[in-house]
């Protein structure tokens, strides 16, 4: 059970290095990802091709049409004035709802471990990324679980003392194809290079004298 992981993979930089931090400790990997209400269909696919190129033992979709971002909950009204603020893409109990489910497939799947991608930057804004509200979900992944013969699944976050810096080193270093993420909030072609998370994605890798794979012509 120790040797399997499950990572949740959004098709973003974050999980993609998560998913090769998997790769390089863990002897299987699999991946879940959840198609939840107005999910980007650039999103989608980088998912499918990160979990591809990774060899992946199975991608797990699942689809979840009724949750949905505030922007879209509240549609014309309050948070959509400005859909690149954090408050637009903020979903309530969002983490419980995708760790649970993915605890569901662990414990039939025998998976020791659930990867998560949250970094130093989500826990100022994002309150179920942080430390303790992790950990109360894992005292209560201990105190449900039957099939797992005294050992848990644990959710593990990697990147949780990681400023988008140090996850961009750890991606080269694990040679994670950030050319094939997916960061951006809007829909295109290519990254929009405006919204807050191109803009954060441009910032680090400037930082770094770097330039970012997916806005190269």
């Amino acid at each position: 059970m120790g040797d399997k992981a499950l990572v949740m993979l959004s098709g973003g930089l974050d999980s993609a290095t998560c998913l090769y931090w998997a790769k390089s400790r863990f002897s299987e990997v699999s991946a879940i990802t959840f198609n939840y209400f107005g999910r980007l269909q650039r999103e989608k696919r980088a998912a499918a091709k990160l979990a591809k190129r990774a060899s992946v033992s199975r991608l797990i979709k699942i689809d979840m049409p009724f949750v949905k971002e505030a922007s879209d909950f509240y549609n014309s009204s309050r948070f959509r004035s400005d859909p690149d603020a954090l408050w637009s893409s903020y979903v309530p109990a969002r983490n419980i709802m995708f760790y649970s489910i993915a605890a569901h497939y662990a414990e039939y799947l025998g998976v020791k471990w659930i990867i998560g991608g949250h970094n130093l930057h989500d826990i100022t804004f994002f309150k179920d990324a942080s430390k303790g509200y992790i950990d109360k979900m894992n005292s209560l992944f201990r105190e449900g679980c039957l099939l797992c013969d005294g050992q848990a699944y644990r959710i593990v976050l990697p990147l949780a003392e990681m400023s988008r810096k140090e996850i961009i080193k750890l991606a080269i270093r694990l040679k994670t194809p950030m050319e094939l993420t997916w960061s951006c909030h809007r829909e295109g072609r290519a990254h929009c290079g405006q919204c807050y998370a191109c803009k954060q994605r441009l910032d680090a890798f400037t930082s770094l004298g770097l330039q970012d794979p997916v806005f190269k012509s």
